[in-house]
Order: structure tokens, then C-alpha cells, then sequence
């Protein structure tokens, strides 16, 4: 673990980046970088000791922001509304970021498996060296953006001389932000929602509960190097979309309705963690763990078994 350091984490409001703030401010001097459109979240992480710094992505004068050891840029427009803007904030913001801190001591940054080009419905596990070139449904212009993002963080290591690590997280989960796909299927089942299944079979992911994110983050960020190495972030379980709703099921009574239809709600995809397991050691928390975990938190009510 990063102890006594000063660290920035861009994106600390949302549901990846505020566990791992929190995380890292138990040990070190942390700054939250982020719009702080919602003030509370702002109040929240200063009343724990977190100091906060405005940033917007794509702005290139980042002369405000601290002096730190150690990046973690997880700050993103997840939803960008044209190819122009998803460019300029993740792409370009992602470079101006780095240009900042070129003499920090490491820089990660979070990229997503939907740079990844998969067949709907595969659970064959796939590695760094796949082919890209992949789609978000629920954001057209997102997974592009993301791709963009690698190649100028890819190019600002090198001509930086900036140690640098690139991670491709799966399905995120757990008690912040939206919570995620599991707590996703608790609010569909509460509200009567359905859920669809793809016609050609069930969808498989390798969850990643947001306290191993946390712990696989500062493990990564240590083997940060020039040229920057890319790594898969996904957890050790692989498990279906399905499943996870049948154990919901389970331990809350709740039932969910569910279709079937040519895509399934959620396409998903399933990572090897090969390289992950060598830099960054194994996973701690079991997907059937941090479900009833973050359900445990999120709706203490929810559970009945």
C-alpha cells in the first residue's frame, strides 16, 4: 500500500474513484479533483480530512491544482453528447492532466473494457492484445473516447518520460455512486422493472468489487513504467448477468421480470486477468461477498437471507 505520500484522484465524487480516495486519504495526504457539481459529496470528503480541488476535463490550464506524488485519474465524461466533446474532456483533458504533473512519481489512468471490439454474448476471457475498437450501448460516443484517451496517454508517457500505467476496468460495483450493475438489478427488481436476456445465451463480466479496485490501484500505480503498460481490471470471479439477478433473487425475495430479446440489457464481457494477477496480486472479495455487502449498506432493510 501508498503510505505518506501526497496523491490526486481525478473523478472523486463517482462510484470507482470515491472508495479509492477514501482509501488512500487513511494513509496519505489525498486531493479530490472533480466539479463538485454536488456539494454534499464535496462537504462529506473535507469533513474526512480529503482536501478538494476544482477541475473540469479539458481545460488546459491546470496551474491550480496541487502539487502532488502520485495521479490517479479516474475522471470522465461517461456520456459524452458528440465524438468533438468526448475527445477534448477525456482525450485532450487527459493529456493536459498529464503535462501538469509530468514530474510526479506515477500517473494511473483508468481506462474501460469498451475499448475492447467482443462478440455480444462471448465469456471467452479477453486479454490486453484483443482487438479494439468497441461500442457502449448506453453511450455512443463513450468507448471511443476512451480508446482516444489510451493513445495520448500512451504518447504523453513516452514523451513525458512519465511512469504511467493504463487499466481497463470492467464491471465496477459496490456502495457509491449508482453502485453498479448488482445494485442496478435491486432497483429494477424494487420498481418493477425487466431486464432482457440476449437470445443467444446468458451475459457474462468479471465483476470488481470497488474495495479491490481501491487495492489493485495502488498495487498497478507501483509498476507504472515508460512505455506506459496496459492492464485489465476485472475480478477474479466470472459470473453471468443472469446469475447475479437469481442470487438477488435470493437474498432479498424480490423477483425480476425477465425478457428475452436480440441484445440483452446489459452486454457485457469477460476479461483475463492473467497480467492483473502478476502486478497486482489476487482479488479479496467474492462476487456473492460484495453483493450482500453493498446491498447490506445500501439497503440495510433489503436482505432476508
Amino acid at each position: 500500500m501508498i503510505e505518506g505520500q501526497r496523491i490526486l484522484v481525478t473523478g472523486a465524487t463517482g462510484q470507482v474513484a470515491r472508495p479509492l480516495a477514501e482509501t488512500l486519504n487513511k494513509n496519505n495526504e489525498v486531493w479530490a479533483a472533480a466539479r463538485f457539481s454536488d456539494a454534499k459529496a464535496k462537504e462529506e470528503l473535507e469533513a474526512i480530512g480529503i482536501k478538494t480541488a476544482l477541475f473540469s476535463m479539458g481545460e488546459d490550464d491546470l496551474s491550480g491544482l496541487p502539487d502532488v506524488d502520485y495521479v490517479f485519474h479516474c475522471g470522465a465524461n461517461v456520456d459524452p453528447a458528440s465524438p468533438e466533446i468526448g475527445m477534448a474532456q477525456n482525450a485532450e483533458g487527459s493529456g493536459f492532466l498529464m503535462q501538469r504533473y509530468k514530474d510526479a512519481k506515477a500517473f494511473l489512468h483508468m481506462s474501460s473494457s469498451s475499448v475492447y471490439r467482443v462478440p455480444v454474448g462471448s465469456s471467452e476471457p479477453i486479454h490486453e492484445d484483443h482487438e479494439l475498437g468497441g461500442y457502449a450501448s448506453y453511450s455512443p460516443h463513450y468507448a471511443m473516447s476512451k480508446l482516444v484517451s489510451e493513445s495520448v496517454v500512451r504518447f504523453q508517457a513516452r514523451a513525458l518520460g512519465l511512469p504511467t500505467v493504463i487499466t481497463r476496468l470492467d464491471v465496477a460495483y459496490g456502495t457509491r455512486g449508482h453502485g453498479g450493475v448488482p445494485m442496478i438489478i435491486y432497483d429494477f427488481m424494487k420498481h418493477g422493472m425487466s431486464y432482457t436476456r440476449a437470445e443467444g445465451g446468458e451475459s457474462f463480466c468479471s465483476p470488481i468489487h470497488e474495495d479491490d479496485i481501491a487495492t489493485q490501484a495502488q498495487n498497478l500505480i507501483l509498476k507504472a513504467a515508460v512505455p506506459a503498460p496496459i492492464v485489465n481490471l476485472g475480478g477474479d470471479d466470472v459470473v453471468s448477468v443472469e446469475t447475479m439477478i437469481a442470487y438477488v433473487e435470493e437474498i432479498t425475495g424480490l423477483t425480476m421480470k425477465v425478457e428475452v430479446g436480440p441484445e440483452a440489457s446489459w452486454g457485457m464481457k469477460v476479461l483475463d486477468n492473467t497480467r492483473r494477477k502478476e502486478l497486482g496480486g489476487p482479488c479479496n472479495v467474492t462476487w456473492k461477498d460484495g453483493i450482500r455487502n453493498a446491498l447490506a449498506v445500501r439497503h440495510p432493510d433489503a436482505l432476508i437471507a
